[in-house]
């Protein structure tokens, strides 16, 4: 079964457009916001990788 991708454009009333916008942005902060909290925990699990400052700089 073929996918039919048509090319057409809608009109979104801007309430919702805005609506939309916030949204997205609010997935994307807490997206951000469960990184870190993995990252903490890893931190407090003990799960890091230690390298010398000089093989950091390097691999920059």
């Amino acid at each position: 079964m073929k996918k039919v991708i048509a090319e057409e454009t809608i009109t979104v009333p801007k309430t919702e457009y805005k609506f939309l916008q916030e949204l997205y942005r609010t997935v994307k902060r807490q997206n951000f916001l469960l990184r870190i909290e993995e990252a903490e925990k890893n931190l407090k699990a003990g799960k890091v990788k230690k390298i010398s400052i000089d093989r950091f700089i390097e691999s920059l």
